[in-house]
């Protein structure tokens, strides 16, 4: 029982950056059919972003993260604008979208190493305070975070699932001619859905930094994962995308307090071809 209530424990703060990670992942996938690999330095910028206006200009983290996480959300905006849209009217197919977010990717990432080197950066979140939750240390950082990703997650899933905005988006996604006939302006639409993407991503970087280190590939060290995470899920699904990054949050502990992290790594990229082959067969 006690490994159990520690790897739920534990799966869930792991989980919580990736929720809005897989999130923001997919809502792009869904929308514009392709792997956009640039999204990892969404992550990782949100969590540079969140340093320059915590650790740098002395903000309260808590504080820091509207600023930087709008900041994260122009980004992806501008590289929708100026890199991706422009490539999607000339035809580009999906192959040739993913091979044009590598070298995105690679360029943003050597462009954060210039500016704030290899170095670990740190967030200073002021005074913690640390507790028990069924016998599992837990500190009030993590609390308030996940709580943070909680609201933040809810209010997505209220917005694709609930409202008319939602039902705009998942109809441009499906059927962008019929959406246009609808009344739908698609650049304008695709704008805030790489906005929303993009806030989503910082934040999930911002958490990734708070609860460990702040370097040049913590965005790119988590993409694979959450590509996975997003396949799993379900193309497009906010709401596969939060299961399955829970899922995978918990598994991953589980198996590394009964063993070693490079075991968890592997099992859960098991289960995951495991799981896609299941969804194949029954397709």
């Amino acid at each position: 029982m006690s490994i159990l209530s520690d790897a739920i424990i534990i799966g869930l703060i792991d989980a919580a950056p990736l929720v809005l990670a897989a999130m923001g992942f997919t809502l792009i996938y869904y929308l514009n059919g392709f792997i956009n690999v640039a999204y990892a330095e969404n992550i990782t910028l949100g969590a540079y972003f969140a340093v320059i206006f915590n650790s740098w200009f002395g903000l309260n983290f808590f504080i820091a993260i509207i600023p930087a996480a709008l900041l994260t959300g122009l980004l992806s905006l501008l590289t929708y604008q100026l890199v991706f849209r422009p490539a999607f009217k000339r035809g580009v197919s999906g192959a040739e979208a993913i091979i044009l977010s590598i070298g995105l990717s690679f360029f943003l990432r050597y462009a954060a190493i210039l500016i704030f080197s290899n170095d670990p950066q740190v967030m200073d979140v002021g005074f913690t305070s640390y507790m028990r939750i069924f016998g599992q240390g837990i500190t009030s950082t993590q609390i308030v975070a996940l709580s943070l990703v909680a609201i933040f997650s809810g209010a997505l899933y209220y917005l694709i699932y609930k409202t008319g905005y939602g039902e705009k988006i998942r109809g441009l996604a499906n059927n962008s001619e019929l959406a246009m006939v609808s009344g739908i302006d698609p650049n304008k639409m695709s704008l805030q859905i790489w906005f929303l993407a993009g806030i989503a991503g910082g934040l999930a970087g911002m958490f990734f930094g708070v609860f460990s280190l702040v370097t040049p590939r913590v965005g790119w060290n988590q993409i694979l994962i959450v590509t996975m995470i997003a396949i799993v899920g379900g193309i497009g699904s906010v709401r596969g995308a939060l299961l399955a990054s829970i899922g995978a949050g918990i598994l991953t502990a589980a198996v590394t307090l009964l063993s070693k992290p490079l075991y968890a790594q592997i099992i859960l990229l098991l289960f995951f071809i495991i799981v896609l082959r299941f969804k194949q067969l029954r397709s």
